[in-house]
């Protein structure tokens, strides 16, 4: 009998035998399985070699290697370097901003600052992370939340101040985002007014002036500088 692989003579010791070894019959149902040429050429040394799989392209870590280095070189040299400065560069967008991002590089690297700082005071003082609101010390992610939001105050000298912030955990960080008026209270806590103007307070009185209805009228009054009043309050 005649092997079906390396065509070696073999005497066969059942009717179903078709190789004379099992690295022969091994060897057979990879190339079955793989339909892999036999060899390659590899891309960078033109080297014949023979692959481990159909993809490969390369017949050693340093080919593969150096084909990195020569995309790299094409793609940074001066002049393509040239091409993608100043507005040419897809990322760039008024010199201080970065692709899909409205934060400025500058006011970045202040927040990571100023967050990081926040937490070593309250791990030196405390021993631990926790909510500022809850009290939990058990979160699956802590944040670190602008009372004032960024887009209220992107380019404020004081978004970033840690009267500005506070470490939260997720659940209480959504519940922050669902309705600015969850923040009042806070707000009047750390006269965030003197810090960011009074139109911080007067955003939150024009969102409670939304919410009244015509059934409410009867038990407010608004003043002429657009504060509420409530006439349970003023009793």
């Amino acid at each position: 009998m005649q092997c079906k692989l390396c065509n070696k003579e073999f005497i066969k010791n059942n009717s179903r035998q078709l190789y004379c070894s099992k690295k022969c019959k091994y060897e057979k149902g990879l190339q079955d399985r793989s339909k892999k040429p036999l060899t390659k050429s590899c891309v960078v040394c033109q080297k014949e070699f023979k692959p481990y799989t159909s993809m490969d392209k390369y017949c050693s870590a340093n080919c593969r290697v150096e084909n990195m280095k020569s995309k790299r070189s094409k793609r940074w040299n001066k002049e393509a370097t040239e091409k993608r400065m100043g507005k040419n560069n897809p990322s760039y967008k008024s010199g201080m901003y970065s692709r899909q991002s409205n934060r400025s590089a500058q006011g970045e690297k202040e927040y990571l600052r100023v967050r990081n700082q926040m937490r070593s005071d309250m791990i030196l003082n405390f021993g631990y992370l926790f909510c500022e609101r809850c009290g939990t010390n058990e979160t699956y992610q802590w944040e670190m939340h602008h009372l004032i939001y960024r887009s209220e105050k992107p380019l404020h000298p004081h978004l970033h101040n840690p009267r500005n912030l506070i470490n939260l955990c997720m659940k209480c960080h959504n519940w922050f985002h669902k309705s600015k008026e969850n923040r009042n209270d806070i707000v009047k806590q750390r006269n965030l007014d003197e810090l960011f103007g009074n139109d911080i307070l007067d955003k939150e009185n024009k969102l409670r002036i939304e919410k009244a209805t015509i059934a409410d009228d009867e038990q407010h009054e608004v003043t002429p500088e657009g504060k509420i009043i409530f006439k349970h309050d003023a009793q």
